[in-house]
C-alpha cells in the first residue's frame, strides 16, 4: 500500500466514524456518540500526518508530530496547531475517562449513558467537525493533483459475482464508457496524463478515487433496487468528499437490477390518474394509471433539488440557448463556444429552490425562467456534479467534459474544506 492508498483509508475511514457518531447522537446515544467522535479525531490527525508527510509514533495522540509540522508548513501552522490541541484533548485523553465512555464505573454499576450526557458531547462534536473540515482541504490538496484517479462505472455492482447481468442501457446519452475513458484520457498537464483511469463496479467505489463518473445517465447499477444498497454506497462516496459525475437527465430514477437484468423506477411515490372512456353517453374509469411523481425520487429526498418537468409550454428534450455568468466560468471555465455550438438539448435542468448550489451552464426557459443544465450539488464533503440534458451530440459531450475537467482544477486551486 502506497502512502497516499494509506492515508486516503484513515481518511475514509475518519469520515465514516463522524458519520456513525452523527447518527448516535440522532438516537440519543451519548456514550457511542463520543467514542465514535473521538475515534473520527484520531483517524482524521493521523490522516492529516500522511498527507503531509509527517512522522508520527504509532500511538493514539499524534499532536507532537502536528506541531513538528507547523513549524515547516507556514501556509497550515494555525490549523495544525489547531488540530495538535484537539488531538490532545480528546484523543490523549486520560485512559481513565476513555474507559469511563466505553465501559462506564463498572464497580458502581453505573453505566456510560448515566455519566456521558449531550452537553459534554457539544464541544467534542465542534471540535470534530472543525478536523474533518480541515482534513477535506488537506486531502484534496493531495487527491487532485496529476495524475487524478477517476473511476468510470462500468454497470457491475460486485466484481466477485459472475452472475450478475452489467448495466447495458444508457438513459438520454448516446455516449459510452469508452467515449468518456477515451476523452479524459487525452487530457495532459504539464506534458503528463492528468487522469489515470479505471472502469469499476460499485464494490469499489471509494475514498481512493477522486471522481467517479456514471456514464448510464438516468440509470446506475444496482443489487437490490428496494434497499438500495448501491446508490447509498454513491451517495456516502459523495457525502465523504467525493465527486460523482452524472452525464445525462434526471439523476438515479432508475436502477438497473444486476441479478435480473432490466432496470426499474426507485420513485418512492406515485399519482394514480384515471384512465376514462365514454360508454353508452357515460364516463367508465377503465383503469387507473400511475403517473412518478419526481418528489418522491432519490435526487430530491437525497440531495434536495428540483428539475425542470413538461409543462404545456414545454415538454420533452428543447433545444437551447446556453450562456454562463463569470463566477460560472471562474469554476468551469469559458464553455460558449466549446463543442462547436451554443445551443444544448436540456432535459431535467436543475432549477432554482430551496437548496444551494453551483450553476456551471446556464440556459432560459418559458415556463421555469433560468435553469441549469450543468451545475454541481454540495452534499456533505463532497458534490454531485449532474447534466440536465439529452447528451447526444459533440455540443452536450464537449461542454461537459470540459466542465469537469476545469471543476477538479479549480477544486485544487481553491477549495479549503467546503464548498
Amino acid at each position: 500500500m502506497s502512502v497516499m492508498d494509506f492515508a486516503l483509508w484513515y481518511s475514509g475511514r475518519a469520515k465514516l466514524c463522524w458519520r456513525e457518531a452523527e447518527a448516535y447522537f440522532k438516537q440519543f446515544r451519548y456514550p457511542e456518540c463520543a467514542q465514535s467522535f473521538t475515534d473520527s479525531v484520531e483517524f482524521a490527525t493521523k490522516a492529516i500526518c500522511e498527507f503531509l508527510s509527517e512522522k508520527y509514533d504509532p500511538r493514539h495522540d499524534v499532536s507532537d508530530a502536528l506541531i513538528r509540522a507547523s513549524g515547516r508548513l507556514h501556509d497550515y501552522r494555525g490549523q495544525l496547531s489547531r488540530a495538535a490541541w484537539i488531538s490532545s484533548r480528546w484523543v490523549g485523553m486520560a485512559q481513565r475517562a476513555r474507559l469511563l465512555v466505553r465501559y462506564g464505573n463498572q464497580k458502581a454499576k453505573v453505566h456510560p449513558a448515566q455519566i456521558v450526557t449531550q452537553r459534554d458531547i457539544a464541544p467534542l462534536r465542534a471540535d470534530a467537525l472543525e478536523i474533518c473540515k480541515f482534513l477535506i482541504s488537506v486531502e484534496i490538496k493531495a487527491k487532485f493533483q496529476p495524475p487524478i484517479r477517476m473511476g468510470i462505472l462500468d454497470g457491475r455492482v460486485d466484481e466477485s459475482d459472475t452472475s450478475e447481468r452489467p448495466c447495458i442501457e444508457y438513459g438520454f446519452t448516446e455516449f459510452r464508457i469508452d467515449d468518456w475513458e477515451k476523452r479524459f484520457s487525452q487530457i495532459d498537464e504539464q506534458a503528463n496524463d492528468k487522469y489515470s483511469i479505471e472502469r469499476i463496479p460499485i464494490s469499489r467505489v471509494g475514498n481512493q478515487f477522486s471522481l467517479i463518473i456514471n456514464p448510464f445517465g438516468e440509470l446506475y447499477p444496482e443489487k437490490d433496487p428496494r434497499r438500495r444498497l448501491a446508490f447509498n454506497i454513491l451517495r456516502n462516496y459523495v457525502a465523504d468528499g467525493g465527486v460523482l459525475v452524472n452525464i445525462a437527465g434526471f439523476p438515479f430514477f432508475w436502477a438497473w437490477d444486476v441479478v435480473e437484468g432490466e432496470k426499474e423506477p426507485v420513485v418512492d411515490t406515485a399519482i394514480l390518474v384515471p384512465e376514462v372512456e365514454v360508454v353508452e353517453n357515460k364516463m367508465v374509469v377503465d383503469r387507473f394509471l400511475p403517473i412518478l411523481s419526481f418528489a418522491g425520487s432519490l435526487l430530491w429526498r437525497e440531495f434536495g433539488v428540483m428539475t425542470t418537468s413538461d409543462t404545456p409550454k414545454l415538454s420533452g428534450v428543447n433545444e437551447l440557448e446556453t450562456y454562463q455568468d463569470e463566477e460560472d466560468k471562474i469554476i468551469a471555465g469559458d464553455l460558449a463556444d466549446v463543442g462547436g455550438s451554443t445551443e444544448i438539448h436540456e432535459f431535467r435542468a436543475l432549477r432554482k429552490g430551496e437548496k444551494e448550489f453551483m450553476p456551471l451552464l446556464r440556459t432560459c426557459r418559458p415556463d421555469f425562467g433560468e435553469v441549469y443544465p450543468i451545475a454541481a450539488i454540495p452534499h456533505a464533503w463532497g458534490c454531485l456534479i449532474v447534466a440536465g440534458m439529452h447528451t447526444r451530440g459533440t455540443a452536450e459531450f464537449e461542454k461537459l467534459a470540459t466542465a469537469v475537467d476545469n471543476f477538479c482544477s479549480w477544486m485544487r486551486r481553491n477549495l479549503h474544506g467546503g464548498y
